[in-house]
């Protein structure tokens, strides 16, 4: 269209020229049709290369599908899919899978992902293998516009040619396409302005393609690259900065894996720090928590890490489990204020276990204990008080949250929060959640419950949004916290009054998510 436009426009100015100076010879019109010709002829050429390029382009398209048309490259495609996480982002619960939609807040306004089907006319169905390695490496789509960068491409960069080429097979020959158009973002202008997005990927993305560290053993680079790229854990584990940057990359820069927030949960330490990370936890539990969600007597997934189980952990295998357990126990430890933190290595670890009976360092895996005060409680009157309160002691005050408890939790946790033997109902005390000096995961579960899939079964608790007030949920929070998580709440908090009003000042963020 714009060579006709620049054809016209020149024919104007030629004709206007030529009835200004009256040419009425038969050279000058002569001069003027050949003139014409020409600019006629260009046109028709440029259009011919606008119309060879997109022939061009389509060939290259069907090229690139036929060459990684192979069932063990498409198998090998599934499998980082998984390990990439893919599905937890790009499907919604009603949706088809893969065709986004899900949506996302962030600091300027909403985000949606998008359809990454082979669909040719909502989804990708028109990339080539080259445009899909710039889309996962640089945030850059096919037709030029940069992503947003909770599109995790700077952890992507790491990804290998090899895995890429599988994964295109996978995402070519094996997702369903589906027709499901993609949502604009709810940023406003001009914030939602996308060419600033490349100047960020040049600043903030600076990663290359995995490369093995000769130094290291096959395990830790296994686990290195899987953490750093596919898996891309940084992305909630990590701080972010003022541009919505992850502030480390890699564990050679402060403060990699040292937990943040994300939608509304608080995504922990993963570093072996012994108070605040997994330094209390072998490289065995780690591979049991990621296989499972569960690690009985320590912690339990919700949130965005149930769907990190359900989509990515449940289906990888126990060598590359083992070797991002590896990995995570061998990067810096980074304490609860981002500093540097206490490591300690299995072996000492298990020295210490056998010389004390008690942990030696409080973490939040370690607090609190049975419940014996809601016995007092059970049988009497709603609207009675045990007339002992030197039995209740510092929770006397909480004793509607001790009721709530009772109707609302023991049924599956027990009386005594112990849970089950078998750690499907987990206890309440030595859990990462009670034990937390930070309360929005625990606000999260009440309020929105957990699901996750396991390999064999589900696991699943109810949300209890709909059943507590904003003074019930204070209540019970606060009994959970203080006889489940004591220690360390105790030890953080100058005033139980205190911690009931930062409770009440964050309950209308929980409640956003």
């Amino acid at each position: 269209m714009v060579p006709h436009a620049r054809t016209a426009g020149i024919r104007d100015a030629i004709d206007e020229n030529a009835r200004g100076a009256r040419l009425t010879a038969r050279p000058a019109r002569l001069a003027r049709a050949i003139r014409l010709a020409a600019i006629a002829g260009s046109s028709a050429l440029l259009l011919s290369a606008c119309g060879s390029g997109e022939d061009e382009h389509a060939r290259q398209v069907e090229a690139d599908k036929a060459a990684t048309n192979d069932s063990a490259l498409i198998e090998k495609g599934l499998y980082m899919a998984r390990a990439s996480d893919c599905a937890a982002c790009h499907s919604t619960q009603d949706g088809e899978e893969y065709a986004g939609g899900l949506g996302f807040e962030t600091p300027v306004g909403k985000i949606f992902a998008t359809n990454i089907t082979p669909d040719t006319e909502h989804g990708i169905g028109n990339y080539t293998l080259e445009e899909y390695t710039r889309v996962l490496r640089e945030g850059e789509a096919a037709d030029g516009h940069n992503l947003y960068p909770a599109m995790p491409f700077p952890s992507y960069a790491r990804l290998t040619d090899d895995d890429i080429k599988s994964l295109y097979a996978w995402n070519m020959h094996d997702v369903t396409p589906s027709a499901t158009p993609n949502r604009e973002s709810e940023i406003p202008f001009p914030l939602n302005m996308r060419w600033p997005m490349a100047l960020w990927e040049e600043i903030f993305s600076p990663l290359e393609p995995w490369q093995d560290d000769p130094e290291k053993s096959a395990d830790w680079n296994r686990g290195a690259y899987l953490v750093q790229g596919p898996g891309h854990c940084g992305s909630c584990h990590t701080e972010r900065g003022i541009a919505f940057q992850e502030k480390a990359l890699t564990g050679d820069e402060d403060g990699y894996l040292g937990g943040a927030m994300i939608e509304g949960w608080r995504s922990f330490n993963l570093t072996p720090d012994m108070q605040d990370g997994l330094g209390s936890w072998s490289e065995q539990d780690i591979q049991t928590y990621l296989a499972t969600g569960n690690l009985k007597g320590k912690a339990q997934a919700g949130g965005p890490m149930a769907d990190v189980v359900t989509h990515s952990m449940r289906h990888m295998s126990e060598d590359d489990l083992r070797a991002i357990a590896v990995y995570l126990k061998s990067i810096p430890a980074v304490n609860g204020k981002g500093e540097q933190g206490e490591a300690i290595n299995d072996g000492d670890r298990q020295a210490e276990a056998e010389q004390a009976s008690e942990p030696q360092v409080a973490t939040r895996f370690n607090q609190g204990a049975p419940a014996d005060d809601v016995l007092l409680l059970r049988g009497q009157p709603l609207d009675k008080r045990p007339d002992d309160e030197a039995l209740i002691g510092q929770l006397t005050d909480a004793t509607p949250g001790v009721r709530l408890y009772l109707g609302h939790c023991a049924m599956c946790h027990g009386a005594d929060g112990a849970g089950t033997q078998d750690g499907y109902y987990p206890s309440l005390f030595h859990n990462s959640v009670t034990g937390s000096v930070y309360p929005d995961n625990l606000a999260q579960a009440i309020l929105n419950g957990v699901q996750r899939e396991n390999n064999g079964h589900s696991v699943f608790m109810p949300a209890f949004d709909d059943n507590l007030t904003d003074g019930e949920l204070i209540n019970l929070m606060d009994y959970l916290e203080n006889r489940f998580g004591e220690g360390h709440q105790s030890a953080s908090l100058a005033a139980p009054d205190a911690r009931r009003q930062q409770l009440a000042d964050k309950l209308e963020e929980w409640r956003k998510h």
